[in-house]
C-alpha cells in the first residue's frame, strides 16, 4: 500500500466526522475564512507579503479571508497528506491528475457535480469550453474544478543551430534523428569541441500521468500505462507491440550518444538548465509561456539563440487532465466555497482578473488604454506572471487586458493544433492498490531496455511482465468486467 493511501486511509475517519458537521449546517452560509492549499500560486513565491494584496482584494469583494497555504513544490503532496493525517484539513486544495483519483476514491473530496450543474456560473456561459470540466469527472462525478487548461509539452529546438548546419525542421522520424545526430556530431555551437548532444528530457518516462508526455517523437503510438482503447477494451500498453518499437527508438539514440546520458536522473530543472547552457538543442517542455521563458533564459548565455517549437514528428502531443481545485469533505461550507471563491475566480470579469493578473497598482498598471505587467515582487528581474491560472491557459470568456507575447501565442497555437486529451486515471481501490506496485517496475524496465547494452527491449518487457502480472491482471479484470 502506498504512503499516500495509508495516510488517507488513516485520515478518512477524520474527514467523515467533519463532513457530518458540515451536513448539519447551512452549506451556503458565508464562511469567515477559506483555507486554500495550493502549489502553483505565484509561481515559486513564498512570502506572505506577496499574497497579502490578493487576500485583501478578495476580502474587500466578498468579506471572506483566504488563508493561502503554499508548501515548497518538491514536498507539496507530502505536506497535503500530512494535513489530512493531522486533521488540519484545508477547505480547498490543488490536486494533480495522479493524486486526484486517489483522494476521490478515499472519500476525501466533496462531490460538486450537482452544485456545478445547477450553478449560476455554468448558466452564465462564461465557461466556454466545458471539456475541461468534463475531463475531471470520475464515473460521471465531479470532485474538482479545473484550475486552468491542462496544457501539455511541445518540442523546442535551437533554430539557430538548424540554420548554421543547413538543416530544415524535421518532418519525419528519420529527419528528427538526423537532426539529433547533427546537434551531437557537427559542432552546432561552433566552439570546435565535441560538447553537445541532440536531446535531453526529465527522465525516460514522466513521474505522473500522462507518463508519455515527454519524448513524444519516440513513444509515438505507444503508451506506457494501462489504458482504454477505442473499442472500450482496457489493456496494458507496456505489453503491446508498439512499446517494443518505442523502446528500440529510444535505445538507438541513447546508445549512439545523441541523447543526454543523464536523462534517467534528470529532473525538470536539470533538463532546462542543460538547454539554457547550450549543451543540447532539443527539449520537450510545456507549451505557451514556457516558450518565452526558455528563449529568454537561453539568450542570456547565447544572445543570438532562437528557440522554436516544432510540429510533432511521428505522433501527436498530449494535453494532460487539468489540475483540479477540489473542496475537501471536511469543509464546513463546501457549497459556499464553490459560490464565493471558485465562481468568483472564474467569473470572466473582475474576479478572474484578480486571480489571474493580480492587483492593479501592485502586479500591473494601466497606462492610457494599455495594461502593463509590473516586476515580480520577489524577483524584480522578471515580470509578475500570474496568481493562480496562467493567462494563456484560460478556458472562459475572460479577456486578458495585457497583450501576450507572440512567442507564447505561436507555441500555444501549434500545441492546440496537434494535441489529444489524456483522461483522468480511474478512481477505484483495485486500481490504486495495484497500479502503485506497477509504476516503479515499469520505470525500471524502460531504463534497462534503453540504457543497458546487454538487455534487449524484449527481455526487459518479459521481466516486467513476470513481476507485474498479478497486479495487471487484477486491474484489467476490474476494468473489463462489463
Amino acid at each position: 500500500m502506498s504512503l499516500t493511501r495509508r495516510i488517507l486511509a488513516a485520515a478518512i475517519a477524520v474527514v467523515m466526522l467533519c463532513s457530518l458537521g458540515a451536513a448539519a449546517s447551512a452549506e451556503t452560509a458565508k464562511p469567515e475564512t477559506i483555507t486554500f492549499f495550493i502549489d502553483t500560486v505565484f509561481g515559486s513565491m513564498m512570502l506572505d507579503s506577496t499574497f497579502q494584496p490578493v487576500v485583501d482584494a478578495f476580502k474587500e469583494a466578498t468579506g471572506i479571508t483566504i488563508k493561502f497555504i503554499k508548501p515548497d513544490h518538491s514536498v507539496y503532496y507530502d505536506q497535503l497528506n500530512l494535513a489530512f493525517a493531522s486533521g488540519d484539513i484545508p477547505d480547498l486544495m490543488e490536486i494533480g491528475s495522479t493524486n486526484y483519483p486517489t483522494y476521490a476514491a478515499n472519500g476525501a473530496l466533496w462531490d460538486m457535480t450537482e452544485t456545478w450543474e445547477n450553478s449560476a456560473l455554468r448558466a452564465s456561459g462564461v465557461v466556454t469550453d466545458e471539456n475541461y470540466v468534463n475531463a475531471l469527472k470520475i464515473d460521471g462525478k465531479l470532485y474538482g474544478f479545473p484550475l486552468a487548461m491542462g496544457n501539455g509539452t511541445i518540442t523546442y529546438v535551437r533554430q539557430d543551430w538548424l540554420d548554421k548546419l543547413g538543416l530544415a525542421v524535421p518532418s519525419d522520424y528519420d529527419g528528427f534523428v538526423e537532426m539529433l545526430r547533427a546537434f551531437t556530431e557537427d559542432d552546432p555551437d561552433g566552439n570546435g569541441i565535441a560538447d553537445t548532444f541532440g536531446i535531453t528530457a526529465p527522465g525516460l518516462i514522466n513521474g505522473e500521468t500522462p507518463y508519455d508526455i515527454y519524448l513524444r517523437e519516440f513513444y509515438q503510438d505507444a503508451k506506457p500505462d494501462v489504458y482504454q482503447k477505442e473499442d472500450g477494451l482496457w489493456v496494458d500498453g507496456m505489453q503491446e507491440p508498439q512499446m517494443i518499437e518505442a523502446l528500440y527508438r529510444l535505445r538507438d539514440v541513447y546508445q549512439k550518444g545523441y541523447m543526454d546520458v543523464e536523462v534517467i536522473t534528470n529532473n525538470t530543472s536539470a533538463a532546462r538548465e542543460k538547454f539554457y547552457a547550450g549543451q543540447t538543442g532539443t527539449f520537450n517542455y510545456w507549451a505557451g509561456n514556457w516558450n518565452v521563458t526558455i528563449e529568454n533564459n537561453t539568450t542570456k548565455n547565447f544572445p543570438d539563440a532562437v528557440v522554436k517549437p516544432i510540429p510533432p514528428v511521428g505522433g501527436i502531443y498530449i494535453e494532460r487532465p487539468p489540475l483540479a481545485l477540489a473542496i475537501s469533505n471536511a469543509c464546513e461550507h463546501p457549497q459556499a466555497v464553490f459560490e464565493y471563491l471558485l465562481s468568483y475566480a472564474y467569473d470572466g470579469a473582475e474576479g478572474q482578473t484578480l486571480f489571474t493578473r493580480g492587483v492593479e497598482g501592485i502586479n500591473y498598471v494601466k497606462e492610457g488604454d494599455a495594461y502593463k505587467q509590473l516586476p515580480d515582487p520577489e524577483n524584480t528581474e522578471k515580470l509578475f506572471e500570474k496568481v493562480i491560472a496562467s493567462p494563456d491557459l484560460v478556458y472562459t470568456s475572460w479577456i486578458d487586458p495585457i497583450k501576450l507575447d507572440d512567442r507564447l501565442l505561436s507555441s500555444k497555437a501549434m500545441f492546440m493544433e496537434n494535441r489529444r486529451f489524456d483522461p483522468v486515471p480511474p478512481a477505484s481501490q483495485v486500481w490504486i492498490e495495484n497500479i502503485s506496485e506497477v509504476i516503479p517496475i515499469r520505470k525500471e524496465a524502460i531504463a534497462l531496455a534503453v540504457t543497458d547494452e546487454n538487455v534487449t527491449p524484449e527481455q526487459a518487457i518479459a521481466d516486467y511482465v513476470s513481476q507485474t502480472q498479478p497486479f495487471i491482471d487484477a486491474i484489467l479484470a476490474e476494468r473489463n468486467a462489463d
